[in-house]
């Protein structure tokens, strides 16, 4: 339980959070996280505010397009939409607090597959994006990678 508040506080008190790719399921049973970071990745079937939720899915190795959802945002300025070869996620809920960054209408994916929000006085960025190599071979992730981590730590 201190490790959670000193978690908690750490990064509601100004610190920047940049969460990767497979990080959206951690810790998927602690509310708290679910809530900072802006969405629930279901690791197994379960009941949620009553709605029956399935295990989220994953595919590996999918050539798919990223559609820029906020092109004036600090972490997608001077993105345009782009195509890549990564891992997709599908079947995760993404709050209504959080503002869309990245979209796809590739049907292995979710709608919404990165997005920034703000937590009490800390800036996050959460990226679907960054299963391997063929991801961070790509400019167009590393440039969003490195405008979140400016825009997170206030550098923007």
């Amino acid at each position: 339980d201190a490790a959670k508040a000193d978690f908690v506080n750490l990064t509601t008190c100004g610190k920047g959070v940049v969460v990767l790719h497979h990080a959206i399921a951690n810790y998927n049973e602690w509310p708290d996280y679910v809530e900072l970071l802006g969405a629930h990745y279901y690791l197994r079937p379960k009941t949620v505010a009553g709605v029956a939720k399935a295990r989220s899915q994953y595919q590996h190795d999918v050539n798919f397009k990223v559609k820029i959802a906020t092109p004036d945002h600090p972490v997608t300025r001077g993105v345009e939409d782009f195509e890549i070869h990564d891992e997709t996620y599908k079947g995760f809920d993404v709050a209504s607090d959080v503002t869309p960054l990245l979209k796809s209408d590739e049907p292995l994916s979710g709608p919404v597959i990165g997005w920034a929000k703000t937590n009490g006085k800390s800036r996050w960025v959460y990226l679907q994006l960054g299963h391997d190599n063929f991801a961070y071979e790509n400019p167009n992730y590393r440039q969003l990678l490195e405008q979140a981590i400016l825009w997170t730590s206030g550098r923007d």
